[in-house]
């Protein structure tokens, strides 16, 4: 992870105040971790890449159309 290394780095040359990496976002289970774990749940649920864009822009273009029907504008 480039950012904790990163923080961890200037921490160590007194660029920045020593401060748990928790308080800044950080927790024990890695990245990587994470991500496979995120990679199995979307294996396991049918996952389609950009499927959950295009039900938000339904929903968007729904609510557009109905304040549209209400100001009398169709």
């Amino acid at each position: 992870m480039e950012s904790k290394s990163y923080l961890e780095c200037r921490m160590a040359k007194e660029l920045m105040a020593k401060q748990p990496l928790s308080e800044l976002g950080f927790t024990e289970e890695t990245n990587s971790n994470r991500v496979q774990k995120e990679e199995e749940e979307n294996e396991r649920n049918g996952f389609v890449a950009g499927a959950r864009r295009a039900r938000q822009q339904q929903k968007e273009f729904a609510e557009a159309a109905r304040r549209r029907r209400s100001e009398g504008r169709d």
